[in-house]
């Protein structure tokens, strides 16, 4: 106690000492009050004894159950009640405990206390004190008395010894060193040492770690495991602790040392490292060590040992390694089940070498094969070309990696892509790799035959142009290529009847169908084959098809297989459409949409139905929302669908979507433009429809002159201040102007201008609306019609206005009198046939009979036609519809040249019915004759087609190059497409095209006349803007050969010009029977400008079946 330091200072000086540390609260608060050199309390009121700072606070406040507060010094000494009992405190804590209560705190004092302080002072004064209370009764007066207490002897207590066991711990775990230090600081009396374990054990327990041990690192004896375990952690040198320790205990130290050299990759025993057994932290790390170091021959060890590594690390490399030389200890052991378990459990890096496992996995079988195909997404190209390559594992496995090497853009074997996408009929990868160029196509001509058949229709990354070509370079090949393994003899079968070859051989279909199955084949072969009709009837193909799906055939003959089927399905669907039978038709295409995947060929056939015939599927449109919904062909098969719902506003402005679209050429355009302005019209949107006509002039050439009145009068008329220009509008239509000579003023004769209005004209408006296969709006047009009518009565005959007089008043009568109709008409024919023919038409439309006067008019309607037939040129009987006078339909060459490659198919044994229409031409050639065969329509062939015929059959190159497309050997062509044969074939077919001749024999050199020759070049010249368009679009694909006209070579060659010509004279010759001329072609110069033909000079134009089918009553 030095005099001149305050006690502050003591305080600060005790409380640095590591002694200080050691002490408890209470004994804390002793030395304090000596340290304060507390005084005895002076009872002197008027001045009494300073409190010193430690005295403060001592009346604070206590929790509500008694408990002292975080208080100073004075709150950590005892209360009188704990030391009045003995618990085992030594006899001068517990008597200086009591003095100072008695003395500092008396009015807490109890007197019959003070008998226990006479016990202690006793006991002390018996047995002496340390000599530590002769320092404190100097200290303080409170304590005074402990100076008269005789002093103790002191005896050195034994440093205790610490549980080297404890150490028995991985040093690298902080958690594991925190526990073994508070462990060792338990056993420690040294107050030094003590607070030196104490602060490395908090740095442990900090975030910080451990980072400081001044006064650890170099202990002796036992307590050398403090300062090795300490380094240790450190990755300090600590072998000078371990020789320390190795004095204590030479195995733990060994056992560290072990462990050091274990991590540092020094394996002194593997095998008995890795065999520790003991359950303590130092020997699991051992293991653990070792484990993380094995050699190649720990692949050798039993599963079981194996399990012991793995427990033992967390490396995943090495988990990896562990758990395949596991598995392999496993599969050695014949223990298939956990091998099985252990593998699905497995995922192999992507730096995994495959062929370590890849043996295991064959030896397991089918459910590790399984295992290997989920793996695929993460192996490396190097393991995934293993497995392509080997050709013990499954094919699926094989295919799925070709496929991500593929996807990867690495090289991989030409042959094996090919091969194993052939097998796993993966087309869109499969035509990655054949449509490269043509000479893949020539050497894999199977395959490639297989992808032009099959691929996806939503494939995007080839063009369907591009997939034809390369099938024709695959034909031209595929006679005397090899079979590829990967194509079984069914599979070629089928895949040569879609492309029409003729096979003799159908052995193949043997063994793989049931009996019904067989049966079925044969029939649809049958009707393939020479003499068949080309159609598979429903039954059999249903009956088919339940045999094929019963039946055990690889991926790709059931797809062949199921294409065949669906080729026959559509072709009878097309020849329905074309033969005008359409019901059912729109279920039976529907559902060849229905599967989840559709070919691109049957897409394109499909949508060229949609495009021709008007077909509402909604399973296309639904397919074009899904995978192409930007494609005009969407909207082309949404407007279908629409109309199909008599949803005219919404059919009529997606048509014009489409047509307004680049991806269609200028004639489709005018045909979706055309249709576009009919629905306008049933939705009576006469607005919408005129804003279309104007702005498209070229539309006024595929329209007749009546529809285009019709659409602007019912324009005009459709406002209510505007009737009158409806009205004038149909006069003006009807006026006609002719020049006559009469006396002028002067006496001389001169020519002047008269006008008149056609009644017949007018009387064809008249009924216009009903005249259309599919009737229009009656009103407004009707209205306005009957109006000009009425205006014009003064001008009009007498005699006539009677007849349309008492029609009219017939017509009010209920019900109306047949036979007073029929006097009525008899009455106008004997004045105009035509007028008196109209009348029984009108009657018959008007809705006002029943059954049988309908027939009794149609019966009065043929007898009045045949007495008055020769009055009637053939162009005014187009109106005549309840007549069922049969068509002329003159056969342009473009139409016989398919008869004729359809007549060499058959000599060479080629069932082209097999195949798609992917152009959607449809077999009109076929109808046409189908309809002569049945006495609907007459069929000629002038000297113009003929001459034209006969060139072409006598141009062998020309018909040789008509079988590009077609599976077919250069010998059999040699043998079939002869000169001779040519002209038998050629002959036939005049002969058959021709079951009707005119009985002017000269009629045909009336073509060179003067008058029908200027009226032709007339209608060019007028239509010189479609013409234009029409040459622009047939240069696309090649030089056209065109006719100049005032200095513009864009007109119709002189051959089809004579068509028109000879068409236009018999149009306006009373032709026996016949009621319309046609000319059945494909030419676009006909086509474009069929209404402006048929308008101006009476015959009609036919490109498909659905055209002939209008015209046939």
């Amino acid at each position: 106690m030095k005099d001149n330091l305050p006690p502050v200072a003591r305080q600060r000086i005790v409380a640095k000492t590591p002694e200080w540390t050691m002490l408890t609260k209470p004994w804390k608060s002793l030395l304090l009050i000596a340290l304060n050199e507390l005084q005895i309390p002076n009872d002197d009121e008027d001045n009494p004894t300073p409190t010193p700072s430690l005295m403060r606070g001592r009346r604070g406040s206590r929790g509500r159950r008694g408990g002292r507060g975080a208080g100073g010094p004075m709150e950590w000494l005892p209360e009188i009640s704990d030391v009045l009992i003995d618990d085992g405190s030594p006899t001068a804590f517990r008597l200086a405990v009591l003095l100072i209560r008695k003395t500092l705190f008396e009015e807490d004092w109890e007197e019959e206390n003070d008998s226990t302080i006479d016990d202690l002072r006793e006991k002390a004064s018996k047995d002496g004190v340390h000599p530590v209370w002769q320092k404190m009764a100097e200290a303080t007066p409170i304590l005074a008395q402990f100076a008269s207490f005789p002093q103790a002897e002191i005896i050195e207590e034994e440093r205790e010894s610490f549980d080297v066991n404890a150490g028995k711990i991985d040093p690298s775990n902080s958690k594991e060193l925190a526990d073994a230090i508070s462990s060792f600081e338990a056993n420690c009396n040294d107050a030094t040492l003590r607070v030196a374990l104490q602060k490395a054990k908090a740095q442990l327990n900090g975030r910080r770690g451990l980072r400081d041990i001044s006064g650890l690192e170099s202990l002796s004896e036992d307590a050398a495991i403090i300062s090795a375990l300490l380094l240790i952690h450190l990755g300090e040198d600590s072998s000078d602790a371990l020789k320390e320790l190795a004095k204590t205990d030479q195995d733990l130290a060994d056992g560290l040392g072990d462990l050091i050299d274990l991590r540092c990759g020094k394996i002194t025993d593997w095998n008995t490292s890795r065999s520790l057994e003991g359950e303590d932290g130092l020997s699991a790390a051992r293991r653990s060590a070792a484990w993380a170091h094995p050699p190649e021959s720990a692949a050798e060890l039993s599963s079981a040992e194996l399990e012991v590594g793995l427990n033992s690390i967390s490396d995943a490399h090495l988990l990896e390694t562990i758990q395949m030389w596991r598995l392999s200890a496993l599969v050695r052991e014949g223990a298939s089940e956990e091998a099985l378990e252990l593998l699905n459990s497995l995922a192999i890096e992507s730096d995994a070498d495959i062929s370590t496992i890849l043996p295991l996995v064959k030896s397991l079988g089918d459910a590790a094969f399984l295992w290997l195909d989920q793996q695929i997404p993460r192996l490396s190209e190097q393991s995934l070309s293993d497995l392509v390559e080997d050709a013990d594992i499954t094919i699926e496995i094989r295919v799925e990696s070709a496929r991500k090497l593929h996807d990867l853009g690495t090289e991989v074997g030409l042959e094996s892509s090919i091969d194993l996408f052939t097998r796993g009929l993966d087309l869109s990868r499969l035509a990655d790799l054949l449509l490269v160029d043509t000479t893949r196509a020539e050497t894999y001509p199977y395959q490639t035959l297989m992808v032009a058949h099959l691929l996806p229709a939503h494939t995007t990354s080839h063009s369907f142009d591009s997939i034809r070509a390369a099938r024709r370079c695959a034909l031209a090949a595929v006679a005397d290529a090899a079979i590829p393994s990967a194509i079984s003899e069914i599979s070629r079968g089928l895949m040569l009847m879609l492309d029409g070859a003729a096979l003799t051989d159908d052995k193949w279909i043997v063994g793989t169908l049931d009996k019904a199955g067989i049966k079925a084949f044969n029939n649809c072969r049958q009707a393939l084959r020479d003499g068949g009709d080309g159609l598979a009837d429903s039954k059999v193909l249903d009956d088919l098809t339940k045999s094929v799906n019963n039946a055990k055939f690889s991926d790709l003959e059931a797809r062949l297989f199921h294409a065949v089927i669906d080729t026959l399905r559509l072709n009878r669907a097309s020849w329905l459409l074309q033969t005008g039978k359409s019901k059912g038709v729109v279920i039976l295409l529907d559902g060849l949409l229905s599967g989840e995947i559709t070919a691109m060929p049957m897409m394109h056939a499909v949508r060229h139905l949609v495009l021709e015939h008007d077909l509402g599927l909604e399973n296309l449109v639904a397919w074009y929302q899904e995978h192409d919904p930007m494609s005009p062909w969407h909207t082309l098969a949404r407007a279908a669908v629409h109309a199909s719902n008599k949803n005219e506003l919404n059919a009529a402005r997606d048509y014009r979507r489409a047509g307004d679209h680049g991806d269609f050429d200028y004639e489709h355009k005018m045909m979706l433009h055309r249709k576009a302005l009919i629905h306008l019209a049933h939705a009576e949107q006469w607005s919408e429809a005129v804003d279309l006509l104007r702005s498209e002039p070229a539309l006024q050439a595929a329209l007749t002159r009546r529809f285009q009145l019709y659409l602007n009068v019912s324009h005009s008329a459709s406002g209510q201040k505007r009737t009158d220009e409806g009205t004038r509008l149909v006069k003006n239509f009807v006026r006609r102007t002719h020049m006559v000579s009469q006396e002028g003023q002067d006496g001389q004769v001169e020519m002047v201008e008269k006008t008149k209005y056609s009644e017949e004209e007018l009387d064809i408006l008249r009924n216009y609306p009903n005249s259309p296969p599919r009737p229009l709006p009656d009103e407004p047009f009707a209205g306005r019609v009957k109006a000009a009518i009425n205006n014009l009565q003064r001008e009009r005959r007498r005699n006539r206005n009677t007849f349309e007089n008492r029609y009219a008043q017939a017509m009010l009568f209920d019900p109306v009198s047949c036979e007073e109709v029929y006097d009525i008409a008899n009455d106008a024919a004997a004045e105009k046939p035509l007028d008196g023919l109209m009348l029984l038409e009108r009657a018959q439309n008007s809705g006002r009979f029943n059954i049988l006067d309908i027939k009794r008019l149609a019966a009065a309607e043929k007898g009045l036609f045949a007495n008055n037939r020769h009055k009637l040129e053939v162009r005014d009987r187009a109106y005549l519809r309840n007549l069922a006078l049969s068509p002329l339909v003159i056969v342009d060459t473009n139409i016989l040249i398919d008869e004729l490659v359809h007549r060499v198919s058959e000599k060479l044994g080629i069932s082209a019915e097999s195949a798609l229409d992917i152009g959607g031409t449809g077999r009109f050639h076929r109808i046409l004759l189908r309809r002569a065969e049945e006495g609907r329509v007459h069929l000629w062939m002038p000297k113009v087609i003929r001459s034209e015929l006969e060139s072409i059959g006598n141009d062998l190159g020309r018909i040789r190059s008509r079988f590009g497309d077609i599976l077919v050997s250069d010998s059999s062509l040699d043998q079939v497409i002869t000169a001779t044969t040519m002209k038998e074939i050629v002959n036939d077919i005049i002969k058959d095209f021709s079951n009707w001749s005119p009985l002017d024999l000269h009629i045909e050199s009336e073509v060179d006349g003067e008058d029908i020759r200027a009226d032709l070049k007339q209608f060019l010249i007028d239509h010189q803007e479609v013409y234009d368009e029409i040459t622009a679009m047939k240069r696309i694909h090649g030089e056209p050969l065109r006719n100049v006209i005032e200095n513009k070579d864009i007109y119709p060659e002189t051959a089809d010009q004579t068509i028109m010509c000879l068409a236009a004279i018999l149009a306006k010759r009373p032709l026996g029977e016949l009621g319309s001329v046609l000319v059945a072609t494909r030419d676009s110069d006909f086509a474009l400008v069929s209404r402006a033909l048929e308008e101006r000079f009476g015959f009609g134009t036919v490109a498909n079946s659905r055209n002939l089918n209008t015209w046939i009553r």
